[in-house]
This record gives C-alpha cells, sequence and structure tokens, in this order.
C-alpha cells in the first residue's frame, strides 16, 4: 500500500493544502472529493478520513474539564498498540502543557482510530498536530507543536 492509498496520505493532504485556522473544511464538498480522487486517493481512504475528520470536530466541540486530582493509566491495549515511545511523549506534552488532558484523551482516541496506520511517533505528531489545529483556543500549544514537529524534521535532514 503505497502513501496515497492511506487514510493519513488523505489527512496530511487535506492539513497541507485546505485547512486554514479560520475557515471550516468542507466534507461534503464535491469538488473536494473529486480533487482528491485526482490526487490518488482511493474513495475508501477518502471516507475514512472524513469520517475522522468529522471525529475530531465532534471532539472539539465537547467541554468536559477532567478533575484536577485525575491522571492517566493507560489501558492494556493502548499499550499494546502504542509503543512506549509513544506514551512517554503524549505524557510529556501534557507536562509541558501543550496537551490538557481533555485534548490528551482525543488524541489518543484519534491516533488509535488510525490503527492500521501504524502507530508510531511520527503518526504520533502529525495526529497531535492535527489535533491542536481544529481545537479552539489552541493557538500556544499549536504553535509549540508546530515547532516540535519542524525541529524533529530538520534532525532527520543531517
Amino acid at each position: 500500500m503505497n502513501e496515497e492509498e492511506t487514510v493519513l496520505g488523505v489527512l496530511m493532504y487535506l492539513f497541507h493544502n485546505h485547512m486554514e485556522k479560520d475557515n471550516q473544511l468542507n466534507l461534503n464538498d464535491m469538488e473536494l472529493i473529486d480533487e482528491l480522487k485526482s490526487a490518488g486517493f482511493h474513495a475508501h481512504s477518502i471516507g475514512k478520513a472524513f469520517r475522522w475528520l468529522h471525529h475530531l470536530v465532534e471532539f472539539a466541540g465537547q467541554d468536559v474539564p477532567p478533575s484536577a486530582q485525575s491522571f492517566r493509566v493507560f489501558s492494556e491495549e493502548e499499550c499494546w498498540l502504542m509503543d512506549i515511545e509513544c506514551r512517554n511523549f503524549i505524557i510529556a506534552l501534557e507536562h509541558q502543557g501543550i496537551l490538557t488532558p481533555m485534548t490528551r484523551e482525543i488524541v489518543i482516541h484519534q491516533t488509535l482510530e488510525l490503527i492500521n496506520e501504524g502507530v508510531d511517533l511520527s503518526l504520533l505528531k502529525w495526529v497531535t498536530l492535527m489535533v491542536l489545529f481544529n481545537m479552539p483556543n489552541c493557538e500556544n500549544a499549536l504553535s509549540h507543536m508546530e515547532f516540535l514537529v519542524l525541529a524533529n524534521a530538520l534532525d532527520n535532514i543531517h
């Protein structure tokens, strides 16, 4: 399966080419669907990517503040699906204030929805970036996350 056939490929294409902070993406736009098909994406992957974005939008509308005494314990299934590097990265982002308990849960959920893509640190970073991009009042966290993703990309060049 090449990148054009993956849900993540569709999401990254949309993120790079169509997402603007103040402009909602219209998931019912047939021109957008045709553009994605012309770019080489399969209808199945496009549909899964749109469902993924729809779930993200639903989560963004929720506002359930966690208890001040709450802490995160990864389930056995989550530990099996996400390696220690990914789990540590999530916890580190929360300790740095980039993720809140609510955005942390959204990142975990949205990452696990892409389990067929193969969860690794790179996928987790892009999912986190997309989650923060779509969450209200996360501009500061988004800029920190963009820096982390860009810094990692530059490190891989050398």
